[in-house]
């Protein structure tokens, strides 16, 4: 009747058009691997849901839902009847938002808002609420408690109430305005005894390891109610004593009842909704059946006929006991796995904020707050041996910071002043004072999180492939033995561990199909500016032109790109403002309607005379240009008119000719496009021993998208990976069957690609390939491993062997540890990958990336320095090496972080 009536109320054309929204649910109850298909099923089911992708090993669903016809209370009500297992929304937070305990919201009704804070979200005027009923569900009504005279609970009732909470009080702000200790001091004006809210742990994390317990909670009663029964039926005791019968019946009826409570509801329930036959239906009609076989053989016993077999309440107790024990282990599995890859456990809670009075960064005064109070223009402290908030740059001391979570490499890197430090990385045995670039809430630990989080629902092909290898399976009617849970998550579990070894290297896959794609790259293409070079252009010719007036023309200029993030921009940006500190004869002007058009240039308007201007190639602004050479240029005009131009240099990246080779030892062809020149062009290609023919200069956005359709249309095999950073690669980074983004380039490419690098380094496409390369095996040997357990297991348990060897069988009680037995290699084998450093062998070219970083620094160190002096900093002396050991207090034992701070304070 349920579904009759979602269907009728779906296809009611007064509720209006369809409006799908992304929704993801929490699973509570997950108890093996094998259960995918009965819960796919039973949202398949549903008509208002489409889109649905299901994980067992990370507990989740997530689905498209029309909320017009149905909502999300209505959907977690239907999967929780249909198969048992409770459900729970999880709700992203957009932006910034701190969580406050209010004794009495009531407090907040005249607190005066203030700027920057955009939403308080206080709970209802009755504070109180069961805990169990506090969730992330839309539309959860608040539900009183009384005690045992019918009166409603409150604090001080003394008897008949739940365990109870204040809800937290949400208050939503933007950092960039307001920040949090500011917002914390504003209110508690209001409340004095406002608090924070305590720290809630990752939900997913703490949904495993409450499932974790739960099995473990089942297992230790059924195995205390078993050993005796085993000891009964073993040991050398007088098997003819009643007594020893009769404990075992009723300690077997115990057991029974604990199995019958753990798989019978769940297993008539997906028979019912979703008319299939589970896991939980095998192992419910083997421990029944040896049950009460026990049963029979124990009234032939006290009838003094007693069978063959003897006692067998020792089959059925320790049957239900092993898979009670694969259960558990296998809830311990996975929820390892999922910490294993779990980024946002690396957060720091409390952070030592440096006072802004602080004269000497050497005696700073200090104090110990939540790191949810962090706000920008903080300074805070990292002692020695602990983990970085949150990122920053080094203002004081030295260290060395082991940054393997952030670059894979385990060798730790020296830090000193004006060195980047990132959140979550583990300090060394120096003191660091760092001044905070990002919030603990958009840091590098919650970026790589978010990243991951959203591709680990994501299903890979080759798992469509284990669905149906283990609807094959679920078809073979042998007793519990037969266990599909290793095929379950033969896939799901190597992409898991793999996703979280790649974003250990600093790689994303935002699309796990991708894992299993990148092995069968044929051709690997790179975008030339940014991608295969530095992307750090000079200017290194200026040519003049008649009747111009260069500081008008310098100023209009200035005002046009000024805020353009193209290499090209960037390099004319930073020439003229140093021509603007050496000669102080012009400044930006007011450009508006500035439109930045990708593969062309940038254009606006003039405020003051209304003339169009542009800054761009010859080809788009239609310049005649005679013996263009061999580096980039860009032109600027003045209605149409040419009054500037600019000859930009950019070198290859230092790693780029080792990376080339390799991909060609490899046998990957290598392709280069450009916007640029053909003179530039050539001239980085015959740098990098590419073949011309593979390259092409002057390429639109739309240009690069139909090379790369051309080469995947040549040659019908064709794997095309293309690497990008900016905004004009979009196109080609999605058609691109493995499209790749650089971390500097725009967010519009970011958004574009399926994978995406955190650094810049170019060897990481080559570890993005082994990694792929080393998920698919381990995924082949899983299978494999799978296939031989589940063909030999049977035939062992049918007997096909009993005529060559009485012995060689499967005895029922064993039987139990089939789970265990199959799931237990397949964990293994995914897990061997989180033990080795995929990143060596390229050492040498790492070296070489370091080469291309050093320029970043000193710029990081240029801002940093003229922040510092205008807050007010102390002048660090970097005369000496001495007089730097006599500030930092450093002990010789830290040479060499005190090295680097001593060599970068020199720079």
């Amino acid at each position: 009747m349920g579904d009759v009536a979602i269907s009728s109320e779906q296809e009611d054309v007064e509720l209006g058009p369809s409006n799908f929204e992304r929704v993801v649910l929490r699973i509570d109850g997950l108890k093996c691997g094998c259960c995918e298909s009965g819960l796919s099923r039973a949202v398949g089911r549903i008509p208002a849901v489409r889109n649905f992708q299901v994980n067992t090993v990370l507990a989740r669903v997530e689905l498209e839902l029309d909320t017009n016809r149905l909502s999300v209370d209505r959907i977690i009500e239907l999967l929780e009847t249909r198969t048992g297992y409770k459900f729970e929304e999880q709700v992203a937070v957009s932006g910034q938002v701190l969580e406050f305990i209010i004794t009495d919201p009531r407090r907040l009704q005249h607190a005066v808002q203030p700027r920057g804070v955009t939403r308080v979200e206080a709970p209802e005027r009755a504070p109180w609420r069961p805990f169990g009923l506090l969730s992330g569900r839309k539309g959860l009504t608040q539900k009183k408690t009384v005690d045992a005279n019918g009166d409603p609970g409150a604090e001080d009732s003394p008897r008949g109430t739940s365990k109870l909470r204040i809800p937290p009080t949400k208050i939503y702000y933007d950092a960039n305005v307001i920040g949090a200790r500011d917002i914390y001091e504003h209110y508690l004006k209001y409340d004095p005894d406002l608090t924070l809210a305590p720290l809630v742990a990752d939900p997913g994390l703490d949904l495993g390891a409450k499932q974790t317990r739960r099995a473990l909670k089942w297992f230790l009663p059924t195995l205390a109610f078993t050993l005796p029964v085993l000891v009964f039926a073993w040991a050398p005791l007088n098997h003819d004593n009643p007594t020893f019968a009769h404990i075992s019946l009723a300690l077997a009826t115990l057991v029974q009842l604990i199995a019958f409570y753990q798989f019978v509801p769940s297993a008539l329930r997906s028979l019912y909704h979703s008319h299939v036959l589970e896991m939980d239906f095998l192992v419910t009609f083997s421990t029944t059946m040896a049950y009460v076989f026990s049963v029979v053989s124990y009234k032939y016993q006290l009838d003094g006929r007693p069978l063959e077999t003897g006692s067998f309440f020792e089959t059925s107790t320790l049957l239900v006991s092993l898979l009670l024990l694969g259960r558990f282990i296998n809830e311990y599995a996975r929820y390892r796995a999922a910490k294993s890859v779990s980024f946002r456990s690396l957060q720091v809670d409390q952070a030592i904020l440096v006072q802004q009075t602080t004269t000497s960064w050497a005696n700073a005064i200090t104090s110990r707050i939540d790191s949810r109070l962090l706000q920008y223009g903080d300074y805070f402290c990292t002692p020695p041996h602990t983990r970085i908030v949150t990122d920053g740059v080094v203002v004081y001391g030295g260290s060395d910071v082991d940054e393997s979570m952030m670059t894979g490499e385990f060798k730790p890197n020296a830090k000193g002043l004006d060195s980047e430090v990132f959140a979550g990385t583990n300090n060394g045995d120096g003191q660091l004072i760092v001044s905070l670039t990002k919030l603990p809430h958009e840091n590098s630990v919650q970026q790589i999180a978010a990243l991951v989080e959203d591709a680990e629902l994501t299903k890979p092909r080759a798992q469509a492939l284990a669905d149906r290898v283990a609807a094959i399976t679920y078809a073979i009617a042998t007793l519990i033995v037969s266990c599909p849970c290793a095929i379950g998550l033969a896939v799901p579990m190597v992409v898991l561990i793999a996703g979280g070894v790649a974003a250990r290297h600093g790689i994303i896959f935002r699309d796990p199909q991708k894992l299993e794609i990148a092995r069968n790259v044929t051709d690997v293409i790179f975008d030339k500016t940014g991608t295969i070079t530095t992307g750090r252009l000079e200017i290194i010719g200026l040519p003049m032109h008649r009747n111009t007036d260069h500081t008008l023309m310098k100023g209009l200029l200035l005002g046009l790109v000024k805020d353009i993030k193209h290499p090209v921009s960037i390099a004319i940006t930073q020439y003229l403002e140093r021509d603007i500190l050496a000669h102080k004869n012009f400044e930006p002007l007011q450009v508006k309607n500035i439109t930045s058009i990708p593969g062309k240039g940038v254009q606006g308007i003039c405020a003051k005379t209304g003339v169009e201007i542009r800054a761009g190639n010859a080809e788009w602004l239609h310049i005649n240009v005679i013996g263009q050479g061999k580096n980039t240029a860009c032109y600027f005009t003045y209605g149409g008119d040419l009054r500037m131009s600019f000859e930009l240099l950019d070198q290859p990246r230092p790693e780029a000719i080792m990376v080339i080779k390799e991909l060609h030892a490899r046998g990957i062809n290598v392709h280069m496009l450009s916007g640029d020149n053909d003179g530039a062009v050539s001239d980085v290609a015959t740098t990098l021993y590419i073949d011309e023919a593979n390259t092409k200069a002057r390429c639109t956005p739309e240009g690069k998208m139909q090379y790369i359709r051309d080469l995947q249309d040549s040659r019908k095999r064709s794997i095309v990976m293309f690497l990008g950073d900016g905004t004009n690669d979009s196109a080609a980074l999605k058609q691109a069957d493995v499209g790749v983004h650089l971390n500097d380039g725009s967010d519009v490419a970011k958004s574009a690609a399926d994978v995406v690098l955190i650094t810049t380094r170019l060897h990481d496409v080559l570890i993005l390939l082994d990694i792929s390369h080393a998920a698919y095996r381990r995924i082949c040997w899983n299978f494999s491993w799978s296939a031989f357990y589940n063909f030999f297991a049977i035939i062992l348990a049918a007997g096909a062997f009993v005529k060559l060897q009485a012995n060689m069988r499967i005895t029922p009680q064993w039987a139990g540890l089939g789970e265990l037995i199959s799931v237990l290699p397949v964990v293994l084998i995914a897990f061997q990958m989180r033990f080795r450093n995929y990143g060596k062998p390229y050492g040498a070219m790492e070296r070489t990336y370091q080469k291309v970083e050093a320029p970043k620094r000193e710029q990081r160190r240029s801002r940093q320095s003229a922040s510092s002096a205008s807050a007010g900093c102390c002048e660090m002396p970097t005369s000496t090496l001495a007089h730097v050991d006599a500030i930092t207090g450093m002990s010789e034992k830290r040479g060499l972080g005190k090295m680097a701070y001593w060599l970068s304070s020199r720079r």
